[in-house]
């Protein structure tokens, strides 16, 4: 087996608020004067997994998404394998 380094981005999806994100924005715009239209704030996790080949680390960490790293009600996310 070979070890591969994984990042999984997530982020909100589109139809759903990111306050912290706003908020953001809002304080750039209001008080340091940077034009920002908009901000989401999502997350990334980087890990390291095992498997025989790159598609087996792809489809092993997009199951660890589905099963336990993303809230697919309101969570989207892409998977990045190095």
């Amino acid at each position: 087996m070979q070890k591969f380094k994984f990042v999984v981005d997530i982020q909100y999806k589109s139809n759903v608020r990111d306050p912290r994100g706003e908020t953001i924005a809002r304080v750039l715009r209001e008080e340091n004067d940077i034009p920002v239209e908009s901000i989401r704030i999502g997350k990334s996790i980087h890990g390291e997994i095992l498997a025989n080949d790159k598609a087996e680390a792809e489809r092993k960490v997009v199951e660890a998404c589905e099963k336990l790293l993303v809230n697919p009600v309101t969570e989207e996310y892409e998977v990045k394998i190095e």
